[in-house]
């Protein structure tokens, strides 16, 4: 049987979207630590209690926590690119030229090489390695783009990435989902075993045995490893989205069956996440590749099909899960 999993946002959360949202096939409920506070999770977390004894019912919820990523700095002015434009990348927050860009990664340098693919803004914007110092590199704009004043996510691709995968802000994260006792949480980017034997340590050290935890595999590394790391998780997450910046498009659902494949050779539960029904995200009515999305899921035995965006600020919420659980209810009368 699939369940589905509904992501909420901080501004958004409500006794009445929350009661809404279950009685259309919500078992889940994601709390993103990227947008959250330890005083907001606490707020939906006694929205949800409220709502669990109102109808009687129980309700789980998921504390999916932030991994600390690679980022351009925040601007003043927004940069248009044309193809071919040529620029650098720093790594010294203080260096800035013409249309150049700065990354919080002090590796860069040296994780890259001449030829080299850089994704930008959830791999929107597409550039390439051209010559690289100690503190930038020179890259090559390989499509037209326009940098907003926020800041925004870089992606290595096929890069193995010098980055702690359980940050100090990830223990904060962890502490209050054990306090207010959550029941999964998911770390993000996970690339080892280790990884998730360091994240079910500090989980257990600090009283939350009941706590079950996922682990999102999300770039090249976690791929290659995921044997190993379902065999240490309680549930894996086909996270999409990041997987679709850092890996060939063309080959995400071939890597989304290996994954699902992989982990329930070891029995453990498949999360399938990221633009399952995007097409409603202004719209009731959804179209016919997100319906066929959900239905294969299904069909491939995921345990549960997630919606991110589209309950976090779509603005058919409810008609959402209500399109999903008739996708699902199809696909297991099917099977």
């Amino acid at each position: 049987m699939t369940w589905i999993i509904a992501t909420l946002w901080p501004v958004s959360v409500n006794e009445d979207m929350i009661t809404k949202l279950h009685k259309a096939g919500v078992t889940i409920f994601r709390v993103n630590f990227t947008h959250e506070t330890a005083e907001s999770a606490q707020k939906a977390m006694g929205i949800i209690r409220a709502v669990e004894q109102s109808l009687h019912t129980k309700i789980h919820v998921l504390a999916d926590v932030e991994w600390p990523g690679i980022r351009t700095g925040r601007r003043t002015k927004r940069i248009s690119y044309v193809k071919g434009d040529q620029f650098k990348i720093f790594t010294d927050s203080e260096k800035s030229e013409w249309k150049s860009l700065f990354c919080d990664y002090p590796s860069l340098s040296d994780s890259v090489h001449v030829g080299s693919n850089i994704k930008i803004d959830a791999g929107l914007f597409d550039v390439k390695v051209l010559q690289k110092w100690d503190d930038f590199v020179l890259v090559e704009a390989m499509n037209e783009y326009t940098i907003g004043l926020s800041r925004k996510h870089i992606t290595l691709p096929g890069i193995h990435i010098k980055l702690p995968s359980f940050t100090e802000k990830d223990k904060h994260d962890v502490l209050v989902a054990i306090q207010l006792w959550f029941d999964y949480v998911a770390l993000s980017f996970v690339r080892s075993a280790e990884d998730m034997q360091e994240l079910r340590k500090f989980i257990d050290a600090n009283g939350g045995k009941h706590i079950k935890i996922i682990a999102k595999i999300e770039n090249e590394e976690g791929l290659e490893n995921i044997s190993a790391i379902a065999k240490e998780s309680d549930m894996i997450m086909v996270a999409r989205g990041d997987l679709w910046t850092e890996l060939p498009v063309e080959n995400i659902p071939i890597y989304q069956i290996e994954i699902m494949r992989a982990t329930k050779k070891h029995n453990k539960k498949v999360i399938v996440a990221t633009e399952m029904l995007e097409s409603m995200m202004h719209s009731n009515v959804p179209k016919r590749a997100d319906i066929s999305d959900i239905f294969y899921a299904v069909i491939e035995w995921a345990d549960y099909v997630m919606l991110s965006w589209e309950t976090a600020v779509g603005d058919y919420p409810v008609e959402c899960v209500q399109m999903m659980e008739k996708v699902i209810k199809s696909a297991e009368k099917y099977l």
